[in-house]
């Protein structure tokens, strides 16, 4: 990162490597010196004895993003025999407030919810189990097979397995996608209760949203 600095005011910064920019900058300025495409490999680069274009060092401290955040900065010329050599940025960390908390946890209910919601069944029809995609577009097809004619319907699920199914079993299939659409629907609608109910920032990141498998590797 650099900075443009000028006069003892920083004009420019923190930003990246950008020539054009920094050349528009050194116009206003009436500086007459420009940067080229590779310059950066010449910095700290000083114009005159008010206009250098030197690093920008950025300062964070210690912060957990889950509850705190990233605030605004405080910057100092740092030289070397009053020569300019950088510029460091000391950015504050602020404490989120509980509402901002939930409504960033709350954020990714939505997208975890249509990952449930968009999956692979298991329908049993007569002495056949058959794997059905729950997508949107999947049911939406289903049911216009059935509202456009009586039946029976052929139809190829996974591995190349027809089945000829009715329209009572495409009614039951319509059904139980509709049933694991709504079981999407209720967690996201629990979970969103569950974390509208916490008092704490702790409490909002024990509301689990994505449920870690304990599988056993034989």
């Amino acid at each position: 990162m650099y900075a443009l600095i000028h006069d003892n005011q920083l004009i420019l910064g923190p930003i990246k490597y950008n020539y054009r920019l920094i050349n528009s900058e050194l116009e206003n300025l009436e500086v007459e010196a420009k940067v080229f495409a590779r310059s950066y490999n010449d910095v700290p680069i000083h114009f005159d004895d008010k206009t250098s274009l030197v690093p920008a060092i950025q300062i964070i401290g210690p912060c957990d993003s889950r509850y705190q955040s990233i605030g605004n900065f405080t910057w100092e010329i740092i030289r070397e025999n009053e020569v300019p050599t950088k510029v460091e940025m000391t950015y504050e960390v602020n404490d989120k407030s509980l509402d901002q908390i939930k409504s960033e946890h709350k954020s990714i209910v939505p997208q975890i919810r249509w990952e449930k919601e968009n999956t692979i069944i298991e329908v049993t029809l007569g002495d056949n189990t058959v794997k059905v995609s729950t997508n949107r577009e999947n049911r939406l097809a289903y049911i216009t097979k059935l509202i456009s004619s009586e039946g029976p319907y052929n139809f190829k699920f996974d591995n190349n397995n027809w089945v000829e199914v009715t329209s009572t079993e495409l009614q039951y299939i319509i059904s139980q996608i509709d049933a694991k659409v709504q079981e999407a629907f209720d967690w996201e609608l629990t979970k969103l209760q569950e974390i509208d109910a916490c008092s704490t920032g702790e409490e909002v990141y024990n509301v689990v949203l994505r449920e870690i498998s304990n599988s056993v590797e034989n």
